[in-house]
């Protein structure tokens, strides 16, 4: 005699199946994204690299433009992480994420004086290495005043190197009389998915 299956384990199995699917489907995707993450990478003509060295000097300044103004070639690479790199003779120097243009942690050693530093005690830095915010009783000290939306870079106190690029979510001086709060806004930091791309890149 033959069974007959019951409908509600029948559904189960077939919801079961779909899943598997769906799974599998992801799996491929994920993949895909970590073995080839770059979607297009070319050089930029000479009039789309001044339009990017007019909105570099206008989101980050005189001084950072002045230190790209010595590279000779600039390249765009477009990812599936939905981030731009730019490549300055095949240094991945800068970094788009939306609106923002903001320079690589791989490369922030060169930006320290174009740059605000924020200067976190040695507690903060895990957390932020894990992708927390900068709060604002972790801020040792600033480098120089700066406003809300500034591009900055945060440095431990011990050896003052950067190892997270984010914009301010306060003004300096109001990080210091309020002493609470998230004061910045984590962009991009060592051991993140954009790292990982940027040691392959380098």
């Amino acid at each position: 005699m033959f069974k007959v299956c019951n409908i509600v384990d029948l559904s189960t199995v077939l919801l079961g199946y779909v899943n598997v699917e769906i799974f599998l489907r992801l799996g491929r995707v994920v993949s895909v994204v970590r073995e080839k993450p770059i979607k297009t990478r070319y050089r930029l003509s000479k009039k789309d690299a001044k339009k990017l060295m007019e909105e570099v000097r206008t989101l980050l300044g005189d001084k950072v433009a002045e230190l790209l103004l010595v590279y000779k070639s600039i390249e765009r690479v477009e990812t599936r992480l939905n981030f731009i790199l730019y490549l300055f003779d095949r240094r991945p120097l800068l970094l788009q994420y939306g609106d923002k243009i903001f320079p690589t942690v791989l490369y922030a050693e060169m930006f320290k004086e174009a740059l605000p530093l924020v200067v976190v005690d040695m507690g903060a830095v895990p957390h932020i290495i894990n992708g927390a915010d900068v709060m604002a009783p972790g801020i040792r000290e600033v480098s120089k005043a700066f406003n809300e939306g500034a591009t900055v870079l945060v440095v431990d106190e011990e050896k003052r190197r950067p190892f997270c690029v984010g914009v301010a979510l306060m003004n300096s001086e109001r990080i210091f009389s309020e002493r609470r709060g998230r004061a910045i806004k984590n962009l991009h930091h060592v051991k993140d998915k954009i790292w990982d791309l940027l040691l392959r890149l380098r």
